[in-house]
């Protein structure tokens, strides 16, 4: 009986600084709305991202997005992994200045696509190596102004991979052998959720007959394609609701979904509340956090 990939609660015990490592030996499949960093401390381990499986060896690494199903096993007893996870808060600067809409909006929205996996032989695997050892020690030391170094990590290697990225995308087609696929498959949705796109439509992207698809979509996501498309327009919906003024109505149509009281039914059963309720907490929020930059 196969195990049905999960949304998982990751703990973050800080949310005001929304960053965890983890020590472990295996991963069972589950997703969440975080990024993570995988990192092969010792041994082997075959780490599963979407519909990719790659064995990654010592000193490896797998580059994990939000909402990406991923999982690992251990290959040797000597297996050691480290996860880094952390919300895309940690990076974001909330337009104070141009390095969010320039850099981070295009990955963050899935329209600049980072490599899921860094071998042995990829360009900046020793720099990268470094920044997430020290971020990882910042982090388990938690002396005084561990934030402010975790975050320049942070920053310098999404600087190392956006100045370098085309080098790295090239030797990632050339070195990774041809699948199909449900990663592009699963990539195109978290660009294109608004769309209404059918199961017959999505089969046919990835070679299947809508019966097999099905099937092979729920053992992959633990989620029907219908589940999963409500999955992303929801999330979305929420970011809209917390970040923009756009009224519900607008919201609902801009994410896909043309009738608003089965566009609240749907947000109701994957956030437990209504998208008038996220409204009203962020017009709670707001003064709060107004009264907390004026006694700055």
């Amino acid at each position: 009986m196969s195990i049905q990939p999960r949304r998982e609660m990751t703990v973050i015990p800080d949310k005001t600084f929304p960053i965890n490592v983890f020590h472990i030996r295996s991963i069972t499949p589950h997703w969440h709305d975080h990024l993570e960093w995988i990192y092969v401390q010792n041994g082997a381990a075959r780490v599963q991202i979407d519909g990719d499986f790659v064995r990654l060896e010592r000193g490896e690494f797998a580059f994990v997005h939000a909402k990406q199903v991923h999982a690992a096993t251990s290959l040797d007893a000597n297996t050691a992994l480290v996860a880094i996870v952390f919300n895309e808060a940690l990076v974001r600067n909330s337009g104070l200045d141009n390095t969010e809409e320039r850099y981070f909006s295009p990955f963050l929205r899935n329209k600049l696509q980072i490599p899921n996996f860094l071998k042995a032989a990829d360009p900046l695997i020793e720099d990268i190596r470094s920044a997430f050892l020290r971020i990882m020690e910042e982090f388990e030391q938690n002396q005084l102004g561990y934030e402010l170094f975790i975050k320049a990590e942070l920053f310098r290697t999404f600087g190392l991979i956006f100045r370098h990225y085309e080098s790295i995308i090239a030797h990632a087609r050339g070195s990774r052998p041809k699948t199909a696929d449900f990663t592009s498959l699963l990539g195109y949705l978290r660009t294109n959720y608004a769309a209404m796109m059918r199961i017959h439509e999505a089969a046919k992207m990835v070679n299947m007959s809508p019966n097999h698809f099905c099937k092979t979509f729920k053992q992959l996501t633990g989620k029907t394609f219908i589940e999963y498309l409500h999955m992303l327009k929801v999330t979305e919906a929420e970011r809209l609701l917390l970040e923009s003024d756009l009224a519900v109505t607008d919201i609902a149509t801009k994410v896909g979904f043309n009738n608003l009281t089965y566009f609240g039914r749907v947000f109701k059963k994957y956030k437990n509340q209504t998208p008038s309720d996220v409204r009203k907490q962020r017009a709670m929020e707001i003064p709060s956090r107004a009264a907390f930059l004026l006694h700055q």
